[in-house]
């Protein structure tokens, strides 16, 4: 909204520590990414539409989401407004970031205030809009022009976090805001008050009035420099507005008006592509998308319409209304927790596919026959009957208002035959309904063992992460979540465990009944174990069904999901295992059936067509966005060299390189990348199955553009087949390369015959055996030869280490076999550095020097983060930091206990001192650091994949053949 001025501060205060402690107990999961990707950015929905916390929309009913009803102090702020409350959530900016300069122009933000109340802040923590800059303390409200350009810098290396509400206000908000200059009244926590707030429930018109339109037009206008374009463009929008007030005087917001309101906003958007980048707001703005984003997409909202259901559309105009953009969509079903959403996520990366982003939740229930109040709160069946002209047609405009593809690029305007990929889990009980829908549409059923899949489905609940119907009526508690089933009401006051298995049972019977009754070639089977072990074999079979594209490697494991409470480890479900027992029983006959179905799937004949070559891409960039404090390129040209990170979980080797004083990250594909050996022109690490070797060709990297750029370039010469030993750290030694070989327990070298050759083992382990026995993970090399080894544990059998992990670690002494430090905390990347032993205490998250006559770590600094990978340059550690994930392995460290943010990159550290000088952070699909190597002198390298274009034009000969070769 424009105020009159940039910045007013409303006269109420606030306990910021009381509302400090209700935020510090939201779980860090529970944290999202900024909707629109900024760096450093962070939220944690507190109102959203249709009240699901993963909806960004500013369109809809707006709804507590489950972590409000958690905080009763938030409520009672947001209650002191006395105004409806719109989409509210918390946001977050990390340390050394800024939110991005921006205005906030969208239709939604005409009408509303944007409240900013500080949790925690510091005192350099800068609010800027227009030309004025304050500092908003922790506990005042502030409201602010939201129509100039604005954007917050924190400098510290600690988080900010802001309370941020949007409202139409009212007149007690207006009166608050007009005596901005009376004294704050505080408003303190009182125990025995629960408000009833107020929330949005109308925010976009079903079809714009010409009466707003001439409103938000004008503004528009007015804001726009005067041009002889800006004029032209003003001409061009007049027989629009006087066609719509035509149509609005036929129809109001009728069904009949809808297709020509629609017809008549495409011919527009088409008619303004001329004007599009040659136009500019008085705020910067560009005024063609500025236009579409205020007046255009909000001008018609068919799925907001609750008298739609009812509406009878002429005959005349079902052609119009049915006639799909859309060929072959893809639905994935399967029931909550089996998975469904790492199979969407993965296959919404091909160049083929459409999707809004995540679960369509509000746009299905958006459509009021489609939502389960429309019959009673039965169930989220949906049968085929429901599946009439108008519902389709509405359904169909929603899913285009949210499309995009990978890159987040909407499709053009007219376009057809997109292939929507769809996944809600609700989706296993509507397959008639979508079938009836879209006949062409194919269906991916997602099979897991069901006892993994009913654990987690335990978990969800007690998570409170997946509720859907909060006060679902007639049920007595808990709060209803998932997917709601056919014959809940009989389990009310059921054991949680049974409303579990009863909700898995009923919803995978109906959905193995519908899946049977529809013919063979519209659906098949995926594996949700292949997909996790072998994803690129799993989906390139998926895609060859649903005949797209695929044009990206994957690595295993692949990144988790936005929706995963833990890890995927098939024996998780055992924590559970006692409490789901007496129930198990109940699945028999169901899950034999499904099993059955995935063993015997159909016979699948899918049409064959064409595919243009694409070529092979990294990964998308903004799935591996980093921020960066501004030292990091610095130090990188004072040590005069680069880094490499290796970071299995995503698959990925990263050059860090210093680029004219900024910081590039350079991403190269692997298969699980693990530990980096590096010496002059040689460069070796190890992979799941494989040991590749890699040469500098500095004649090559002389021709990579731009010219002159590139200080070396590292092409694979030789590829060791090593099986899949658990290569952890490798190191060359006057001997040539040691391999830690973790799945054998010993040290290895290799030779031109076998996987490995054996060179030493731990006198505590007996024998050589697959079996991970101590989890010998790293290696410090002094005066050229191994001399200390890490291990998680001094045991001799199979994953022996994992009981006593947390405090269980030695680090040994190679030549004598002798431990010379116990009780550490999952031990890595022991360092020889200016004449003293470094290790990392990943378990504590710790730095530390080792006191070899005392057999300790004495700690030189603690970071928030599992350390694992350790360089030094000069006084300059440079550290890996992993996130701390719930699962098995981090269960139980000191670091779970102490660290609630999930922090993953390179931290650099002064080692006199102890004190962090530095740190890069990734934010996207990063998550996990193994191994950190420095290029010395080195500044700018390029590293070839295997397969690429370089490699294959690429070629290097003996000296003397070169006389022969024609130039």
């Amino acid at each position: 909204m424009r105020l009159d001025t940039e910045l007013l501060q409303l006269p109420l205060l606030f306990d910021a520590d009381r509302l400090a402690a209700e935020v510090a107990a939201i779980p860090e999961e529970h944290w999202r990414p900024h909707p629109q990707g900024h760096p450093g950015n962070s939220a944690l929905p507190l109102v959203a539409a249709g009240g699901d916390p993963a909806n960004d929309a500013t369109k809809g009913p707006m709804r507590p989401a489950p972590h409000l009803a958690r905080c009763p102090y938030l409520r009672q702020v947001l209650a002191a407004f006395g105004s409806p409350i719109g989409r509210t959530r918390l946001m977050r900016l990390d340390g050394n970031a800024e939110a991005t300069p921006h205005s906030d122009t969208n239709y939604y933000w005409q009408q509303r205030v944007r409240i900013h109340v500080p949790v925690i802040t510091r005192p350099e923590v800068l609010f800027l809009c227009g030309e004025r800059s304050v500092h908003m303390a922790a506990g005042e409200a502030w409201i602010f022009d939201t129509w100039k350009t604005h954007n917050v810098l924190n400098p510290n290396p600690t988080r900010r976090i802001h309370l941020v509400a949007d409202t139409v206000g009212s007149a007690a908000f207006w009166d608050l805001a007009a005596r901005a200059a009376a004294e704050p009244r505080l408003v303190p926590f009182d125990p025995d008050h629960d408000p009833e707030l107020d929330f949005e429930t109308v925010n976009q018109p079903v079809v714009m009035s010409p009466w707003e339109q001439e409103v938000l037009l004008t503004s528009f206008l007015q804001d726009l420099p005067p041009s002889p374009l800006a004029t032209e463009l003003e001409s061009e929008l007049a027989p629009f507005r006087q066609d719509w007030r035509s149509l609005w005087a036929t129809h109001g917001e009728s069904p009949t008006g809808w297709p020509a309101y629609r017809a008549l906003l495409d011919r527009l958007q088409t008619r303004l592509a001329r004007y599009e980048g040659r136009l500019r707001l008085a705020n910067g703005s560009e005024a063609v998308e500025i236009l579409r984003q205020m007046v255009i997409r909000p001008a018609l909202n068919p799925d907001l319409s609750s008298r739609s259901q009812g509406a009878v559309v002429p005959p005349s105009q079902h052609r119009e209304l049915m006639s799909a953009p859309f060929d072959r969509p893809i639905f994935i079903v399967g029931s909550p927790r089996s998975g469904t959403s790492l199979l969407f996520e993965t296959l919404a990366q091909s160049p083929d596919l459409w999707t809004i982003g995540g679960e369509s939740h509000a746009v299905i229930e958006g459509i009021g026959a489609l939502h389960p109040a429309h019959r009673g709160w039965d169930s989220n069946r949906l049968p085929a009957e429901d599946a009439s002209p108008e519902t389709v047609a509405l359904l169909t405009r929603s899913f285009l208002t949210h499309l995009r593809d990978r890159d987040g690029n909407a499709p053009p305007s007219g376009a057809t035959a997109l292939r929507l990929l769809e996944k809600t889990p609700k989706n296993s009980l509507r397959l008639p309904f979508l079938a009836a829908a879209f006949p062409d549409a194919r269906f991916l059923y997602l099979y897991r063992d069901p006892r993994e899949t009913i654990s987690s489905m335990l978990d969800a609940w007690r998570s409170g992460r997946f509720v859907t119907y909060p006060d679902l009526p007639g049920w007595p508690g808990p709060p209803w979540s998932l997917l709601l089933v056919p014959g809940w009401r009989e389990l009310a006051g059921r054991d949680l465990a049974e409303i579990v298995a009863r909700q898995w049972l009923l919803a995978t019977s109906r959905l193995l009944d519908d899946l049977e009754a529809l013919p063979p070639g519209r659906w098949c089977v995926a594996s949700y174990d292949r997909l996790v072990a072998e994803p690129q074999a799993e989906i390139e079979r998926v895609c060859e069904f649903i005949g797209v594209r695929w044009d990206r490697p994957l690595a295993a494991p692949l990144p988790l999901s936005r929706h995963t409470l833990t890890s995927p480890e098939p024996e998780k479900w055992r924590h559970n295992g006692e409490e789901l027992k007496p129930v198990m029983p109940l699945i028999t006959e169901v899950a034999q059936r499904a099993r059955d179905l995935f063993a015997n799937p159909p016979v699948i004949r899918p049409t064959r067509r064409p595919l243009a070559d694409a070529p092979r891409t990294v990964a998308d960039p903004n799935a591996f966005r980093s921020v960066h404090t501004g030292a990091m390129p610095q130090l990188l040209e004072q040590i005069g060299s680069s880094l490499l990170v290796s970071t299995y979980q995503s698959g990925r080797l990263i050059a860090v390189r210093s680029d004219g004083g900024a910081l590039n990250t350079h991403f190269r594909a692997f298969p699980s990348p693990m530990g980096i050996a590096v010496r002059p022109g040689h460069l070796v690490f190890g992979t799941q199955r494989h040991v590749l070797e890699y040469r500098d060709q500095p004649e090559v990297g002389r021709k990579l553009k731009p010219p002159g750029k590139h200080d070396a370039c590292f092409l694979p010469r030789k590829s060791h087949v090593t099986g899949d030993i658990r290569v952890h750290e490798l190191a060359f030694t006057s001997d040539g390369l040691c391999i830690v070989n973790t799945r054998f327990s010993c040290l290895a070298a290799l030779d031109g015959e076998n996987s490995f050759v054996p060179r030493w083992r731990p006198p505590f382990v007996s024998a050589l055996a697959p079996e991970d026995r101590c989890h010998l993970n790293g290696l410090a090399i002094v005066d050229g030869r191994p001399r200390f080894v890490t291990a998680l544990g001094a045991t001799d059998s199979p994953q022996g280490w994992r009981e006593g992990k947390a405090a269980g670690g030695v680090l040994i002494d190679v030549p004598s076999g002798e431990i010379v430090a116990r009780g550490l905390s999952m031990p890595h990347s022991p360092r020889w550095s200016a004449g003293r032993l470094w290790v990392l205490e990943s378990g504590k998250g710790e730095v530390g020097v080792v006191d070899l006559a005392a057999g300790r770590v004495e700690t030189v600094a603690r970071l928030d983060g599992f350390t694992r990978g350790l360089a030094f340059a000069g006084p300059y550690a440079f550290v890996g930091l992993s996130q701390v994930r719930e699962s098995n392995i981090f269960g139980g460290l000191p670091l779970s206990e102490r660290v609630r943010e999930k922090l993953c990159g390179v931290w650099v550290l002064d080692v006199r001192s102890g004190r962090t000088v530095g740190f890069l952070r990734f934010e996207g699909l990063v998550q996990e650091i193994f191994d950190i190597q420095i290029l010395p002198g080195i500044r700018y390298p390029e590293i070839a994949e295997p397969d690429s274009d370089l490699v294959a034009g690429s070629f290097t000969l003996p000296q003397e053949a070169m006389p022969e070769v024609a130039l």
